[in-house]
């Protein structure tokens, strides 16, 4: 420790007597390296403290008044942690680790002039480990680099087991790398401006395990801003944030078609190659969507995982059609002008609980595209999307117009809510019957034709008959144009 402003330190010999000396009885002996120092275990201290991590100062162990300020870590100089901090002031103090809070920040350093590494190392490469000179008995391990620690190029690199270790650059080889990486991989290329994501590690501190929104920048060369659900704005680490599937941006299908002849949205497929790394070689699953204009594409496993693939690993297999089933865009439940309720979370957006009509297809796996009740038109998964009981669209059966009360041209009134649209108390005329069931079109006063179900129905009263000798049914029909020329009618 140092025992007072001056930075006189106490020393303990190698006998392990502890002595307090001048300063200038000292010299430092050039034992452990110079920035960026590894401690034991090759990580640069924690998850949070780290070289450029923002720091507090909120203890007095370290003399000289420092309580209370701020300032940025430059370096670690011993295997204990203790650290240098530039202070706000552009002072360098050397502070006992216990005394420094890492503040809630993504870490500053910028990478290197000119980029994110060298041209041989840089981030996102596959590396080998083929030194000894980082501890921690790496030798021999592989991984990839998630970011350049200082201006060296010395490496963070998540090795395969998993772990974050940060390398001299000189222990690090990098390796032949795989002809442009799978398109669209959820956590690499595709995470951009835009994305839909969901939080699942907990290296970004806040509490936002779980929690679900959206990519709005990135504050550095990785590490996105994500706006969550409920408005907030968070800086995370990438390695906290997981791609959720999405739809295409458009909810037409990419110029060409819906993927090759063999293969398209809805395809059962077996991987049959290795150009996609991942060791899914003989696994099956459905093409989800694709990718890109190439028909590299998403596919789910059987396992229920995601991963896009180079369409040269996929065979289609045998299956029904994609195709519509005849005599109709869709199922024979779901299909335009469906009245629909959202059940599930595939989609993004949460709409789970909205209802509202299906306006078409967007490709031949019958995802909808939907008006919702509120104007909005979104592209649903089906999977998303059940179809409520309906009025059928079946013309009436010979014979019929209707039971004696409902007739075609009597006044109603909607007094039920089983059909959907928010209708109930509106009045108008029925104007033919749609099924054998008795189920009306009507012309509510609006102007607007809607099918109900004849329980939502009721008729207005008619007006009481004419007494004998009147004006005859011959006279009076609907579409007649008349005059009330009598107040029997209340």
């Amino acid at each position: 420790r140092f025992i007072d402003a001056n930075n006189n330190p106490e020393v303990k010999l190698d006998s392990g007597q502890l002595v307090s000396f001048y300063k200038d009885d000292v010299k430092a002996l050039p034992e452990l390296p110079v920035a960026p120092l590894l401690p034991l275990g090759g990580e640069l201290v924690s998850a949070v403290l780290k070289v450029g991590s923002k720091v507090e100062i909120i203890g007095s162990k370290t003399p000289g008044g420092h309580l209370g300020k701020k300032g940025e870590v430059t370096r670690f100089i011993d295997a204990n942690n203790n650290l240098e901090v530039r202070l706000e002031s552009g002072q360098l103090v050397t502070f006992y680790k216990d005394d420094v809070n890492a503040l809630s920040d993504l870490p500053s350093p910028l990478p290197p002039p000119g980029g994110l590494g060298s041209a041989e190392l840089k981030v996102g490469s596959k590396v080998e480990i083929i030194g000894s000179k980082t501890p921690g008995g790496h030798l021999g391990k592989k991984g990839e680099i998630t970011r350049f620690i200082d201006a060296s190029n010395n490496p963070e690199v998540t090795l395969e087991d998993g772990q974050v270790v940060s390398f001299y650059k000189d222990d690090v080889k990098a390796l032949p790398d795989l002809p442009a990486s799978p398109p669209s991989l959820p956590g690499s290329s595709d995470l951009k401006v835009g994305s839909k994501v969901e939080i699942i590690g907990s290296l970004t501190p806040g509490g936002h395990l779980g929690k679900k929104g959206e990519v709005t920048r990135f504050v550095d060369a990785e590490n996105p801003e994500v706006r969550f659900d409920g408005g907030q704005l968070v800086s995370i680490y990438k390695a906290d944030v997981k791609v959720l599937p999405d739809l295409p941006a458009s909810p037409l299908p990419l110029a060409g078609g819906l993927g090759s002849e063999a293969l398209k949205i809805g395809s059962k497929v077996e991987i049959i190659g290795s150009k996609t790394p991942g060791g899914h070689l003989g696994k099956k699953g459905e093409v989800t969507r694709f990718i890109d204009a190439n028909n590299n594409a998403e596919v789910r496993l059987e396992s229920g995982q995601l991963v896009s693939f180079y369409k040269d690993d996929m065979k289609a297999l045998a299956t029904a059609s994609p195709l519509p089933p005849p005599g109709g865009l869709g199922s024979a439940v779901l299909k335009i002008g469906s009245n629909v309720e959202i059940i599930g979370s595939l989609t993004p957006g949460g709409h789970k609980g909205k209802k509202g009509e299906v306006t078409r297809f967007v490709d031949a796996s019958n995802n909808p595209e939907i008006k919702l009740e509120g104007g909005q038109l979104v592209s649903f998964y089906k999977d998303d999307v059940k179809a409520l009981p309906d009025v059928p669209a079946a013309l009436p059966p010979p014979g019929g117009l209707g039971s004696a009360v409902l007739k075609v041209g009597s006044k109603v009134q909607i007094i039920g809510s089983k059909t959907p649209g928010g209708h109930l108390g509106k009045k108008g005329e029925i104007t033919r019957f749609i099924d054998g069931n008795n189920n009306p079109e009507v012309k509510l006063e609006s102007g607007q034709l809607v099918s109900f179900y004849k329980e939502d129905v009721k008729a207005v009263v008619a007006s009481p008959l004419l007494p004998p000798g009147g004006l005859s049914n011959a006279e009076v029909k609907v579409g007649s144009k008349v005059e009330i020329i009598g107040s029997k009618t209340p």
